[in-house]
């Protein structure tokens, strides 16, 4: 089993173990969304490895798969870290510094520091940028 397998199933166990909260309202809503995503995410990155066709595309959401072939292309084109990748999923979503902090239990401060790395690496400077560059790659 390879290591992003692994990531796969420890997403899956950490979804399952969290669904007797959510439904005993113990766990919000937006924890297990998150949980959910990080699962999509990890399972996305294996269907793309093994077939080079993102799950989105799979599973019929055509333009979000799009989206995931851009994002992983400028991973690739611009020798993003691993973590700054994941961010950059974050980021090409629209989400800021705080959710992302929030999101992956890191400070506002690391997050801020990742996100300017990135555009850093991007040669970009926005939000708006970004979102243009995502374009770009998708054709």
């Amino acid at each position: 089993m390879d290591e992003n397998e692994t990531k796969v199933l420890e997403a899956a166990a950490l979804l399952y173990n969290a669904i007797p909260g959510y439904l005993a309202e113990t766990q919000s809503k937006q924890q297990l969304g998150h949980l959910l995503v990080d699962l999509i995410d990890a399972l996305d990155t294996i269907e793309f490895t093994r077939s080079g066709t993102p799950l989105f595309d799979i599973i019929g959401g055509n333009i979000p798969g799009r989206r995931k072939k851009a994002i992983l292309a400028l991973e690739r084109e611009y020798g993003l870290t691993e973590r700054e990748g994941h961010i950059l999923r974050y980021l090409a979503n629209e989400r800021n510094p705080t959710y992302i902090s929030n999101a992956l239990g890191i400070s506002p401060s690391t997050a801020k520091a990742h996100k300017y790395s990135i555009y850093r690496k991007l040669g970009i400077h926005s939000s708006s940028e970004l979102k243009k560059l995502l374009e770009q790659n998708q054709q």
